[in-house]
């Protein structure tokens, strides 16, 4: 098994090959198996955040789902203020419809307004907030 440190460098370097994702289907089993998946958090924001209107041929929900078995929702806060995601907005919409009206100690709906108004947001993505 290889070292955590090095899943995490491959991820953070990924580069999708002309719509094919399994390379990164493959590196995110590896993170959950390494079992510090924890670890690999930020990373995998960042995916996210490279590829903000994209669902990576559904590798992305694969990501989504193992991140919301983790303390993920500061991660989630910072990811959205700083690079808004189509994934990173599904998931806030999936807390919200929990009736929950904050995320990591923020309002959800100050959020979501900030989001509209946040210049590196996609303009594609604002409907979907």
């Amino acid at each position: 098994m290889r070292h955590i440190k090095e899943i995490i460098a491959e991820i953070e370097s990924y580069e999708s090959d002309d719509g094919n994702w399994l390379r990164l289907d493959e590196l995110t089993i590896e993170l959950w198996e390494s079992g510090k998946p924890e670890l690999g958090i930020d990373s995998l924001f960042g995916i996210f955040e490279k590829y903000p209107t994209d669902d990576g041929a559904g590798v992305f929900w694969s990501i989504l789902h193992g991140l919301e078995t983790l303390e993920y929702e500061q991660k989630l806060y910072d990811s959205l203020m700083d690079k808004p995601s189509h994934m990173t907005i599904t998931m806030l919409k999936r807390i919200e419809n929990t009736q929950s009206e904050m995320i990591a100690g923020k309002s959800i709906s100050e959020l979501k307004s900030f989001i509209k108004n946040n210049p590196k947001i996609e303009s594609e993505l604002i409907d979907e907030i």
